[in-house]
Protein backbone atom coordinates (compact mmCIF):
# COMPACT_ATOMS: atom_id res chain seq x y z
CA UNK A 1 0.00 0.00 0.00
CA UNK A 2 1.44 3.53 -1.19
CA UNK A 3 1.77 5.89 1.70
CA UNK A 4 -0.05 8.84 0.93
CA UNK A 5 2.30 12.10 -0.50
CA UNK A 6 1.91 15.30 1.99
CA UNK A 7 -0.90 17.97 0.82
CA UNK A 8 2.54 20.41 1.55
CA UNK A 9 4.70 18.59 -0.16
CA UNK A 10 2.95 18.49 -3.04
CA UNK A 11 1.82 22.14 -2.84
CA UNK A 12 5.70 23.24 -2.78
CA UNK A 13 6.39 21.16 -5.78
CA UNK A 14 3.95 23.10 -7.57
CA UNK A 15 5.14 26.18 -6.76
CA UNK A 16 8.91 25.18 -7.30
CA UNK A 17 7.65 24.67 -11.18
CA UNK A 18 5.34 27.84 -11.52
CA UNK A 19 8.25 29.66 -9.68
CA UNK A 20 10.52 28.16 -12.64
CA UNK A 21 8.44 29.00 -15.47
CA UNK A 22 7.88 32.33 -14.27
CA UNK A 23 11.34 32.92 -13.97
CA UNK A 24 12.17 31.31 -17.22
CA UNK A 25 9.69 33.47 -19.29
CA UNK A 26 9.49 36.85 -17.32
CA UNK A 27 12.80 37.77 -16.32
CA UNK A 28 13.79 41.01 -17.94
CA UNK A 29 16.58 40.98 -20.16
CA UNK A 30 19.41 43.49 -20.16
CA UNK A 31 19.63 45.84 -23.41
CA UNK A 32 22.03 44.40 -26.16
CA UNK A 33 25.32 46.91 -26.83
CA UNK A 34 25.33 49.17 -29.62
CA UNK A 35 28.13 49.09 -32.06
CA UNK A 36 29.71 52.39 -33.22
CA UNK A 37 31.11 52.45 -36.90
CA UNK A 38 34.82 53.05 -37.06
CA UNK A 39 35.24 56.82 -38.38
CA UNK A 40 36.42 57.36 -42.02
CA UNK A 41 39.88 57.49 -42.96
CA UNK A 42 39.62 58.18 -46.41
CA UNK A 43 37.91 60.62 -48.55
CA UNK A 44 36.77 61.75 -52.39
CA UNK A 45 39.24 63.68 -54.69
CA UNK A 46 37.60 64.06 -58.04
CA UNK A 47 38.41 66.68 -61.30
CA UNK A 48 38.64 66.68 -65.04
CA UNK A 49 41.50 66.58 -67.50
CA UNK A 50 41.44 69.48 -70.70
CA UNK A 51 43.38 70.28 -73.54
CA UNK A 52 43.73 73.98 -74.78
CA UNK A 53 42.52 75.11 -77.85
CA UNK A 54 44.52 74.20 -80.84
CA UNK A 55 44.72 74.44 -84.70
CA UNK A 56 45.50 71.05 -86.62
CA UNK A 57 43.36 70.88 -90.21
CA UNK A 58 40.89 72.83 -87.79
CA UNK A 59 40.23 74.72 -84.93
CA UNK A 60 39.99 72.40 -81.51
CA UNK A 61 38.14 74.06 -79.07
CA UNK A 62 39.43 73.27 -74.92
CA UNK A 63 37.73 70.30 -74.09
CA UNK A 64 37.84 67.10 -71.95
CA UNK A 65 40.88 64.89 -72.34
CA UNK A 66 40.20 61.43 -72.61
CA UNK A 67 42.96 58.97 -71.52
CA UNK A 68 44.94 61.09 -69.69
CA UNK A 69 47.11 59.80 -66.64
CA UNK A 70 46.76 61.22 -63.30
CA UNK A 71 49.13 61.01 -60.40
CA UNK A 72 49.28 61.55 -56.77
CA UNK A 73 52.78 63.25 -56.39
CA UNK A 74 52.30 64.49 -52.78
CA UNK A 75 50.73 63.11 -49.61
CA UNK A 76 49.51 59.96 -47.98
CA UNK A 77 48.53 58.98 -51.11
CA UNK A 78 51.32 59.56 -53.12
CA UNK A 79 52.38 57.06 -56.12
CA UNK A 80 48.49 56.52 -56.71
CA UNK A 81 47.22 56.83 -60.59
CA UNK A 82 44.21 56.80 -62.50
CA UNK A 83 43.18 57.37 -65.98
CA UNK A 84 40.78 59.80 -67.30
CA UNK A 85 37.20 58.64 -68.47
CA UNK A 86 35.64 59.86 -71.98
CA UNK A 87 34.67 63.39 -70.00
CA UNK A 88 38.09 63.58 -68.79
CA UNK A 89 36.78 63.07 -65.21
CA UNK A 90 39.38 61.06 -62.51
CA UNK A 91 38.43 60.37 -58.95
CA UNK A 92 40.53 59.08 -56.22
CA UNK A 93 39.89 57.66 -52.63
CA UNK A 94 42.83 59.20 -50.69
CA UNK A 95 44.16 58.80 -46.94
CA UNK A 96 43.18 62.12 -45.03
CA UNK A 97 45.82 65.35 -45.45
CA UNK A 98 47.12 66.89 -47.84
CA UNK A 99 47.38 66.20 -51.91
CA UNK A 100 48.60 67.38 -55.20
CA UNK A 101 47.87 65.63 -58.47
CA UNK A 102 49.76 65.86 -62.09
CA UNK A 103 48.05 65.19 -65.53
CA UNK A 104 50.15 64.12 -68.24
CA UNK A 105 49.30 62.62 -71.76
CA UNK A 106 51.10 61.67 -75.14
CA UNK A 107 52.01 64.48 -76.84
CA UNK A 108 51.09 67.29 -74.27
CA UNK A 109 52.73 68.72 -71.75
CA UNK A 110 52.35 67.76 -67.75
CA UNK A 111 51.12 70.34 -65.36
CA UNK A 112 50.25 69.94 -61.59
CA UNK A 113 47.18 70.95 -60.08
CA UNK A 114 47.51 73.32 -57.34
CA UNK A 115 47.91 71.64 -53.64
CA UNK A 116 44.78 71.09 -51.63
CA UNK A 117 43.53 68.52 -48.81
CA UNK A 118 41.83 65.44 -48.48
CA UNK A 119 38.80 65.38 -45.56
CA UNK A 120 38.15 62.36 -44.81
CA UNK A 121 34.43 61.54 -45.44
CA UNK A 122 34.29 64.26 -48.32
CA UNK A 123 34.13 64.95 -52.06
CA UNK A 124 36.42 67.39 -53.02
CA UNK A 125 36.66 68.94 -56.34
CA UNK A 126 40.13 70.04 -58.28
CA UNK A 127 40.46 72.91 -60.24
CA UNK A 128 40.34 71.79 -64.05
CA UNK A 129 44.03 70.62 -65.09
CA UNK A 130 44.47 71.92 -68.76
CA UNK A 131 47.08 70.12 -70.58
CA UNK A 132 49.35 72.40 -73.58
CA UNK A 133 50.44 70.93 -76.82
CA UNK A 134 54.39 70.33 -76.46
CA UNK A 135 54.41 71.40 -80.38
CA UNK A 136 53.64 74.54 -78.38
CA UNK A 137 55.89 74.76 -76.13
CA UNK A 138 58.42 76.88 -76.85
CA UNK A 139 61.34 79.09 -75.22
CA UNK A 140 60.09 82.09 -73.03
CA UNK A 141 59.63 85.24 -74.96
CA UNK A 142 58.02 88.47 -73.50
CA UNK A 143 57.04 92.28 -74.74
CA UNK A 144 56.38 94.48 -72.11
CA UNK A 145 55.83 98.26 -71.98
CA UNK A 146 53.71 101.69 -71.01
CA UNK A 147 50.58 102.54 -73.24
CA UNK A 148 49.97 106.76 -72.99
CA UNK A 149 47.15 109.14 -75.09
CA UNK A 150 48.15 111.80 -76.97
CA UNK A 151 49.50 113.96 -74.26
CA UNK A 152 51.23 111.42 -72.30
CA UNK A 153 48.75 110.28 -69.58
CA UNK A 154 48.92 106.52 -68.73
CA UNK A 155 45.71 104.59 -70.74
CA UNK A 156 44.97 102.00 -68.02
CA UNK A 157 42.37 98.79 -69.43
CA UNK A 158 43.74 99.14 -72.71
CA UNK A 159 43.62 96.00 -74.98
CA UNK A 160 47.48 94.59 -76.30
CA UNK A 161 46.82 91.40 -78.33
CA UNK A 162 49.58 89.55 -80.47
CA UNK A 163 49.63 87.51 -83.26
CA UNK A 164 50.12 87.30 -87.35
CA UNK A 165 48.13 89.88 -88.02
CA UNK A 166 45.05 87.65 -89.37
CA UNK A 167 44.07 84.88 -87.62
CA UNK A 168 46.64 83.58 -85.37
CA UNK A 169 46.20 85.27 -81.67
CA UNK A 170 49.32 83.79 -79.13
CA UNK A 171 48.68 86.26 -76.40
CA UNK A 172 46.93 89.41 -74.80
CA UNK A 173 47.01 91.23 -71.95
CA UNK A 174 45.34 94.43 -70.51
CA UNK A 175 46.83 97.52 -69.07
CA UNK A 176 47.31 98.57 -65.42
CA UNK A 177 46.21 102.19 -63.74
CA UNK A 178 49.72 103.25 -65.25
CA UNK A 179 49.37 102.00 -68.22
CA UNK A 180 52.10 99.12 -67.91
CA UNK A 181 51.52 95.60 -69.93
CA UNK A 182 53.62 92.98 -69.84
CA UNK A 183 53.17 90.04 -72.95
CA UNK A 184 54.78 86.62 -71.52
CA UNK A 185 52.66 83.65 -73.02
CA UNK A 186 54.10 80.20 -73.72
CA UNK A 187 53.26 79.71 -76.82
CA UNK A 188 54.18 79.02 -80.38
CA UNK A 189 54.30 82.11 -82.36
CA UNK A 190 54.84 83.16 -85.83
CA UNK A 191 58.19 84.51 -86.06
CA UNK A 192 57.12 88.03 -87.10
CA UNK A 193 54.76 89.42 -84.49
CA UNK A 194 51.81 91.78 -84.95
CA UNK A 195 51.37 93.91 -81.74
CA UNK A 196 47.90 96.25 -81.50
CA UNK A 197 47.24 98.29 -79.04
CA UNK A 198 43.70 99.29 -78.95
CA UNK A 199 40.64 100.63 -76.49
CA UNK A 200 37.10 102.17 -77.39
CA UNK A 201 37.13 105.51 -78.20
CA UNK A 202 40.95 105.80 -78.77
CA UNK A 203 42.40 105.63 -82.28
CA UNK A 204 44.22 101.98 -82.24
CA UNK A 205 47.94 101.19 -82.86
CA UNK A 206 50.04 98.24 -83.75
CA UNK A 207 53.42 97.51 -84.77
CA UNK A 208 55.26 94.70 -86.34
CA UNK A 209 58.53 92.71 -84.64
CA UNK A 210 60.69 89.86 -85.68
CA UNK A 211 60.66 87.55 -82.72
CA UNK A 212 62.58 84.20 -83.77
CA UNK A 213 62.26 82.17 -81.79
CA UNK A 214 62.25 83.79 -78.77
CA UNK A 215 62.39 87.82 -78.29
CA UNK A 216 62.64 90.30 -74.70
CA UNK A 217 61.62 93.53 -75.77
CA UNK A 218 60.20 97.00 -74.70
CA UNK A 219 57.08 98.42 -76.51
CA UNK A 220 55.45 101.47 -75.74
CA UNK A 221 52.51 102.66 -77.88
CA UNK A 222 50.20 105.94 -78.17
CA UNK A 223 46.84 105.72 -78.29
CA UNK A 224 45.33 109.12 -79.34
CA UNK A 225 41.66 109.67 -78.00
CA UNK A 226 39.00 110.73 -79.85
CA UNK A 227 37.34 113.77 -78.75
CA UNK A 228 35.09 114.55 -81.12
CA UNK A 229 33.38 112.74 -84.57
CA UNK A 230 31.72 113.67 -87.21
CA UNK A 231 30.54 113.08 -90.63
CA UNK A 232 31.92 115.69 -93.69
CA UNK A 233 29.46 116.07 -96.45
CA UNK A 234 27.19 118.40 -98.01
CA UNK A 235 24.21 119.41 -96.09
CA UNK A 236 22.33 120.55 -98.99
CA UNK A 237 22.21 118.60 -102.91
CA UNK A 238 20.33 118.91 -105.99
CA UNK A 239 18.08 116.53 -107.24
CA UNK A 240 20.62 114.09 -109.16
CA UNK A 241 23.84 115.74 -107.62
CA UNK A 242 26.91 112.91 -106.09
CA UNK A 243 28.70 114.02 -103.14
CA UNK A 244 31.93 112.67 -101.00
CA UNK A 245 31.15 111.64 -97.21
CA UNK A 246 33.73 111.39 -95.19
CA UNK A 247 34.61 110.57 -91.22
CA UNK A 248 36.26 112.46 -89.32
CA UNK A 249 38.62 112.28 -85.70
CA UNK A 250 39.70 115.05 -83.84
CA UNK A 251 42.29 113.49 -81.09
CA UNK A 252 43.87 115.09 -77.85
CA UNK A 253 47.07 115.89 -79.59
CA UNK A 254 44.89 118.05 -82.07
CA UNK A 255 45.24 116.48 -84.83
CA UNK A 256 42.43 114.94 -87.12
CA UNK A 257 42.38 111.88 -89.62
CA UNK A 258 39.60 112.28 -92.50
CA UNK A 259 38.55 108.40 -93.78
CA UNK A 260 35.65 106.68 -95.70
CA UNK A 261 32.48 106.86 -93.89
CA UNK A 262 30.68 104.14 -94.10
CA UNK A 263 26.92 105.43 -93.36
CA UNK A 264 23.13 104.71 -93.41
CA UNK A 265 20.65 106.79 -94.85
CA UNK A 266 17.27 107.02 -92.95
CA UNK A 267 15.48 108.03 -96.76
CA UNK A 268 16.90 105.72 -99.41
CA UNK A 269 14.39 107.84 -101.60
CA UNK A 270 15.36 111.49 -100.91
CA UNK A 271 19.42 110.36 -100.60
CA UNK A 272 20.76 107.20 -101.48
CA UNK A 273 24.02 105.41 -100.55
CA UNK A 274 25.67 104.50 -103.64
CA UNK A 275 27.80 100.93 -103.84
CA UNK A 276 31.46 100.78 -103.27
CA UNK A 277 33.95 101.26 -106.05
CA UNK A 278 37.55 100.71 -106.11
CA UNK A 279 39.59 101.76 -104.79
CA UNK A 280 36.61 101.95 -102.01
CA UNK A 281 38.42 104.92 -100.20
CA UNK A 282 35.22 107.23 -100.15
CA UNK A 283 31.73 107.16 -100.12
CA UNK A 284 29.38 108.67 -102.45
CA UNK A 285 25.61 109.32 -102.00
CA UNK A 286 23.41 110.83 -104.51
CA UNK A 287 20.17 113.15 -104.41
CA UNK A 288 17.25 111.53 -105.58
CA UNK A 289 13.61 113.35 -104.37
CA UNK A 290 13.32 116.89 -102.58
CA UNK A 291 13.14 116.22 -99.54
CA UNK A 292 14.89 115.76 -96.36
CA UNK A 293 17.30 112.34 -94.89
CA UNK A 294 19.56 111.67 -92.26
CA UNK A 295 22.85 109.91 -92.91
CA UNK A 296 24.32 107.75 -89.77
CA UNK A 297 27.97 106.54 -89.26
CA UNK A 298 27.34 103.43 -88.57
CA UNK A 299 27.08 102.14 -85.04
CA UNK A 300 28.25 105.89 -83.55
CA UNK A 301 25.76 108.19 -82.71
CA UNK A 302 26.76 110.35 -85.36
CA UNK A 303 24.73 111.83 -88.26
CA UNK A 304 23.93 114.73 -91.31
CA UNK A 305 20.84 116.11 -91.75
CA UNK A 306 20.84 116.72 -96.09
CA UNK A 307 18.48 118.24 -97.30
CA UNK A 308 17.32 118.31 -101.50
CA UNK A 309 16.61 120.56 -103.22
CA UNK A 310 14.78 120.37 -107.46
Amino acid sequence: MKRPVPAFALCAAVMSLVSACGESSDRPTGPSSAVTPPAPTTGIIQGIVKHETYISHGVFPEGPLPGAQVFVTAGPGAGQSVTTGADGAYRFDLPAGPFRVRGSAQGFEPRESDSGTVIAGSTTTVNVVVLQLLSNVIGDWSITGIVRDGVGNPVAGASVDSGDGVTWAVGSASTDGAGRYVLTPKRLHPNTLHITAWKEGYRGQYRTVPCMPSCAMTMDFRLLRIIRQWLDGPSTLKVGEVAAVRTVDEYDDGSRTVYRATVNSSNSAVVRVLTLEPPYQTTYVKAIAPGTATLQLLGQPVTLNVRVVP
